[in-house]
């Protein structure tokens, strides 16, 4: 069953990340000229982490691309194995894991000591804007070794909008105990279609359109 994690458990994890993605995006700047801003998103950067019973929970980063020279552009792969091989070099001096190149993210994992359980992850996505100026995130077709594509990611403006409204009216606590009973709703069917972003669009629609 899912329920919160507490701030006091999360906080440090966090702090943790974000030191390691502040140090990403420096290397990145001083060894490739790529210049990147790291970002919180998910339900880390709203204060709804969860996790199903005693497992383990994680944070999800956005590297957003500002600037590189056009040979990363040009080579996707390269762009993405650079990025990769950075971030080992710096989670290497740490108890955390290489990262794992997945279709859209980069996974790091810290384990339980001396167990191959998962105690704690940090996913990190590679994301540009393009001509339109709409974020694209960088996937990985994995029915080729190095085809990687940007997909546009699907607009959140007035989710964002709804969102902030409910905060203004007191109602955030709402749409944690909505969000919650959601994510709980899918996990009793066994329903893995719904993301946790999925799942926060609709508990704030459901709270919006009751009020």
């Amino acid at each position: 069953m899912y329920d919160f994690v507490y701030e006091s458990e999360v906080s440090p994890y966090r702090s943790f990340c974000s030191n390691t993605l502040v140090d990403l995006r420096d290397y990145l700047k001083d060894h490739y000229d790529i210049i990147t801003q790291p970002v919180l998103v998910g339900s880390g950067a709203r204060n709804m982490v969860m996790r199903d019973g005693n497992g383990p929970f994680d944070l999800d980063y956005n590297l957003q691309i500002i600037s590189m020279p056009n040979k990363y552009w040009d080579d996707l792969f390269e762009l993405k194995n650079t990025v990769l091989t950075s971030l080992n070099k710096i989670v290497g001096k740490t108890l955390f894991s290489d990262g794992h190149d997945s279709t859209a993210v980069i996974t790091s994992f810290l384990y339980l000591e001396n167990t191959p359980n998962v105690k704690f992850k940090f996913d990190v996505a590679i994301i540009a804007k393009n001509e339109r100026g709409d974020y694209c995130r960088l996937i990985h077709d994995k029915r080729y070794f190095r085809r990687y594509v940007w997909c546009e990611v699907p607009s959140s403006k007035d989710v964002r909008k709804k969102a902030d409204k409910l905060k203004k009216l007191g109602y955030w606590s709402d749409v944690r105990e909505v969000y919650k009973k959601l994510k709980n709703h899918y996990l009793s069917i066994q329903d893995n279609n719904h993301p946790s972003f999925t799942v926060y669009v609709e508990a704030v629609n459901r709270v919006y359109d009751r009020i």
